[in-house]
């Protein structure tokens, strides 16, 4: 299932110093971000929320709900169309491969946070340090595998209007 694209979305003219000349970027010059499948991808550490924001954008959206524990899981997923997979391994980044699959089938969104802010939504603040260290090695990776990045300091509505938004593009 393939999500309509706003209409206009990037319209601006530039002018530049030469005379006669200038530049209008138009939403129609540019390709979609991510594969025609319509599947949105969420990808974040543990006590992210990207079970429960992958849920929510696949009813507001009308997306079926799925979660990927596994390289299998998602490349079963990548098959389908029309959902929103919470990815719920946060090592399956380093799998550049999957990564690429992901990122040419939907739209991939990295939901980041602070090492203190996941261990308090966690309810344990002992695992600061672990979660420090392991965000410090993946962040990157969740990095160069995002289309979008979503601040989860955002309330769960923002996050979601901007989901909304950008699963269009």
């Amino acid at each position: 299932m393939s999500l309509p694209r706003p209409q206009k979305i990037i319209r601006e003219r530039f002018d530049v110093l030469e005379e006669d000349k200038s530049l209008t970027f138009r939403h129609e010059d540019c390709a979609p971000i991510g594969g025609a499948s319509g599947n949105l991808f969420f990808l974040g550490m543990e006590g992210s929320g990207i079970e429960s924001l992958a849920r929510d954008a696949a009813a507001r959206l009308g997306l079926a709900p799925a979660e990927a524990a596994s390289a299998g899981e998602i490349e079963a997923l990548l098959a389908r169309s029309g959902q929103a997979v919470a990815v719920t391994n946060s090592a399956l980044v380093e799998d550049a491969a999957l990564v690429s699959a992901m990122r040419a089938s939907g739209k991939v969104f990295y939901l980041m946070s602070m090492p203190h802010v996941l261990a308090a939504r966690l309810d344990d603040p002992s695992r600061t340090g672990a979660l420090a260290a392991e965000l410090s090695r993946l962040e990157p990776l969740f990095m160069n595998a995002a289309h979008f990045i979503l601040s989860v300091d955002a309330t769960p509505e923002e996050m979601l209007d901007d989901v909304a938004e950008k699963a269009r593009l």
